[in-house]
């Protein structure tokens, strides 16, 4: 049965590694989204379920706050934690590693259109999308964004990418699938490496 495991977490811990209230309910709203929607429930992929979107929230949570505490004070966050969300919905039997951003963005836009604005989708397509290329640069297409959004938006995706990147970890069966922390594009992810380990081992105890 699929279900968040954000609560049954350590709230002193969470905490403690900065993540506030508010943000932990946030998780925990998306997951049971994503939980109501299926959006995962028929993915016969194990590594890339529920669980997995769950802690690429996390991550992105976890970076975002790194980056506040800086002053940075990203804009359109909520595109961000809704392309966390939906951004491996794309994978089934029938789609290929390399396609499953594009069919995840179409589904997602599908979705999403009744709750955010079609600018903020076209943000959520192009997060959705990268985040299954090997190259970093966000293709922009002839999207109308100005010089600082789209400053934001390729900041957004590198965001994405480093928290998708850092829950390589999940996988224990294959050493040379784990995340590499050099190819990490955020210095904030970098920084969190070696803890976001330990908070991997957290989430795995608070599923028992």
């Amino acid at each position: 049965m699929e279900k968040s495991n954000i609560k049954n977490i350590d709230t002193n811990y969470l905490n403690s590694i900065g993540f506030k209230t508010k943000q932990i309910n946030q998780i925990y709203d998306l997951v049971n989204r994503g939980i109501k929607e299926q959006l995962y429930t028929k993915i016969h992929f194990p590594y890339h379920n529920l669980e997995h979107i769950e802690r690429v929230l996390c991550y992105c949570f976890w970076i975002l706050n790194m980056k506040n505490s800086k002053g940075e004070n990203l804009k359109n966050i909520e595109v961000l934690l809704y392309s966390a969300l939906y951004h491996d919905c794309g994978r089934n039997l029938f789609v290929s590693n390399k396609k499953h951003g594009i069919v995840g963005a179409k589904i997602a836009k599908q979705r999403l259109k009744n709750v955010l604005y079609d600018k903020d989708l076209e943000m959520v397509e192009l997060l959705i999308e990268t985040h299954a290329k090997s190259d970093d640069i966000v293709d922009f297409k002839n999207y109308k964004f100005n010089k600082k959004e789209k400053e934001n938006i390729q900041i957004l995706s590198n965001i994405l990418k480093d928290a998708d990147a850092l829950d390589r970890n999940r996988i224990k069966m294959f050493r040379f699938a784990q995340c590499n922390p050099n190819y990490l594009r955020t210095n904030e992810a970098k920084k969190i490496y070696n803890d976001s380990i330990i908070f991997l081992q957290k989430y795995e105890n608070s599923k028992k």
